[in-house]
Parts: C-alpha cells; sequence; structure tokens
C-alpha cells in the first residue's frame, strides 16, 4: 500500500523578474508558462534541477537566456531573482528560501498547473 503523503510536493521553486521585463520559465526543458510573467513558482520535490530562463531586457527590448543548476533541498522553497547587471546582462540570484509548511506554499492558487499526459 503506498501512502498518499510519499506522493506529495515537497519543496519548490519560485523565480520573479525586476519591474518592466518578462519571462519565459524552463524547468529540466519543460517550459512552466506559456504567456510571459513577472513571478512563476513550481512545485516539485527535492533533487537537482536544470533551470532556464528566458527574460526580455527592458531597456533594450532584447531576449536575453540565463542558465544555471538549482538544487533544491526536502522542505524548502527557494526563491530566485533576475537582476540586471549595468542594464543589460541579466543574472539568476537565489533570494530567499522559506520552510514549505508557510502560506506561500500551502496556497493551491500561487502555482502552475499543468495536465498530467
Amino acid at each position: 500500500m503506498i501512502s498518499v503523503s510519499a506522493l506529495a510536493y515537497d519543496s519548490g521553486i519560485a523565480v520573479q523578474v525586476e519591474k518592466g521585463a518578462t519571462m519565459h520559465v524552463y524547468v529540466n526543458g519543460k517550459l512552466y508558462n506559456k504567456q510571459p510573467g513577472h513571478f512563476l513558482r513550481v512545485r516539485s520535490t527535492p533533487g537537482l534541477f536544470h533551470l532556464e530562463v528566458k527574460v526580455l531586457n527592458p531597456w533594450n527590448k532584447q531576449w536575453y537566456v540565463v542558465r544555471k543548476d538549482v538544487r533544491v533541498e526536502k522542505g524548502y522553497e527557494f526563491q530566485y531573482k533576475i537582476v540586471f547587471v549595468n542594464k543589460v546582462k541579466p543574472e539568476l540570484r537565489e533570494v530567499k528560501k522559506y520552510p514549505t509548511y508557510s502560506k506561500f506554499f500551502l496556497n493551491n492558487n500561487l502555482y502552475n498547473k499543468h495536465p498530467i499526459t
């Protein structure tokens, strides 16, 4: 017999950009937001993820791609922010990590939902 809690998500990744910029987020090659946005939160299981963010620079109106391998630990949601260095080159920086029992993690409306095929 398999426990339901064993199949539950127990960690997460959140990505945001500076004001005026938009982004597409790919996690392990899968696009998680079809419409460009400013903030994205993804539930996950612990492990290593290949995070790729395609971001539109608000100053020169060009798309840039930022790639980073992210290790997610059990029990935490990791928040990352895209920061533009000298208004040109984007950089992905870790901001905070929240415990999964906080209000940020438990609200289902804050997450992107994808059908399982």
